[in-house]
């Protein structure tokens, strides 16, 4: 291996042990091989799935180390060839395809049917290195290392935004107030009239964060005569489901408008039952329903590369939805946070620090 410094064997690292026991250690760091490099991280972000992963479903196999949304420095490489990516600045597509599929034929990754998958399938990026396949990096300039790593749900945000027609004039409504769901807004800000965005929200504190970033909102606790007041009773035309609730879907099919389409982006975390009466509105209404999976990262769509390039031109966006950093030996305030629905925060970060 060429290295900008001294490597050592072992790196620390946030292992999950099994559900609920996560334990901070030194593992062995991997070695490279021709197609991989070693990524100093320098940022994470704690995802919600993260959340989930570690105090109820688990990884798909134990210890794994979680963390997939990362940005970090390359500090070392196979051999001469690649000398010149020492001392680039990454963030990480984190899916690993395989590269033989029929998805991965036509460029489609996120559909890959043999994929891994950085901290849930293999080990991710609550962690000082990490062994990273070059194919998967996406580098950066002149860009701030935690705006760096917000790039992944930024990248699922536009991803989301792309899989519909949306016209300048529509009336846009996007449920839910966390990351993705900011995110979703921040990037439709600059493609349609701002005044038609709103977000919906629940509690004051995310009502306050919504309009201290410049956009409207729609208080759900009263959803019907608030959508009679912001839409003149016709209902959105675009819709963008965040939370991935029963009551989050429901009212998103009661949020639209005829002919409506609606995004669904959030990810459940239990069954999904709908009442037949709501069901009977997407009927009734025509309402195209859509379901979207990850980001694309292929040649002629990138969403991680025009992501990058809204998050250079925006830095202050994301500075602001950076709302708690800690270190990973303060994993157990991080995650108490998270878990404390009555502590308001939106992006949660580590800074690995050194």
């Amino acid at each position: 291996m060429i290295s900008l410094k001294k490597i050592p064997t072992t790196t620390k690292a946030l292992s999950l042990h099994a559900v609920g026991d996560l334990k901070l250690e030194n593992i062995d760091i991997e070695k490279l091989d021709q197609n991989s490099v070693l990524l100093e991280i320098k940022y994470c972000g704690i995802c919600s799935s993260d959340i989930e992963r570690i105090y109820k479903t688990g990884t798909y196999h134990f210890p794994t180390v979680p963390g997939h949304e990362f940005s970090g420095e390359v500090v070392g490489v196979y051999d001469e060839k690649d000398k010149e990516l020492l001392g680039k600045k990454a963030a990480v597509f984190p899916l690993i395809p395989c590269k033989n599929c029929s998805a991965c034929e036509i460029e489609e990754y996120a559909q890959c049917s043999n994929y891994n998958y950085f901290g849930s399938r293999c080990n991710g990026a609550y962690s000082q290195y990490l062994v990273v396949p070059k194919w998967n990096l996406v580098f950066f300039d002149n860009m701030d290392y935690d705006i760096a790593a917000l790039c992944e749900p930024a990248a699922v945000a536009l991803h989301s935004i792309r899989r519909i027609k949306i016209d300048k004039n529509d009336k846009i409504l996007i449920m839910g107030s966390g990351t993705i769901g900011l995110l979703i807004a921040s990037f439709l800000k600059t493609m349609v009239n701002k005044d038609n965005i709103y977000v919906g929200a629940r509690r004051q504190a995310s009502i306050e964060f919504i309009k201290k970033l410049g956009l409207n909102y729609i208080d759900t606790n009263n959803l019907s005569n608030e959508i009679d007041n912001k839409t003149n009773k016709e209902g959105f035309n675009c819709v963008f489901e965040a939370i991935g609730s029963n009551e989050s879907i429901s009212n998103s099919i009661l949020s639209s408008s005829n002919f409506a389409k609606i995004v669904l982006v959030g990810n459940p975390k239990e069954d999904i039952n709908i009442d037949k009466n709501v069901y009977w509105k997407i009927l009734r209404k025509q309402i195209t329903v859509t379901g979207t999976w990850n980001s694309n990262y292929a040649t002629k769509i990138n969403d991680w590369k025009d992501t990058l390039k809204f998050m250079k031109e925006n830095s202050e966006i994301f500075k602001k939805l950076i709302t708690n950093i800690y270190s990973l030996e303060e994993y157990r305030e991080a995650f108490d946070l998270l878990k404390d629905k009555n502590k308001y925060k939106i992006k949660v970060m580590f800074k690995i620090d050194k």
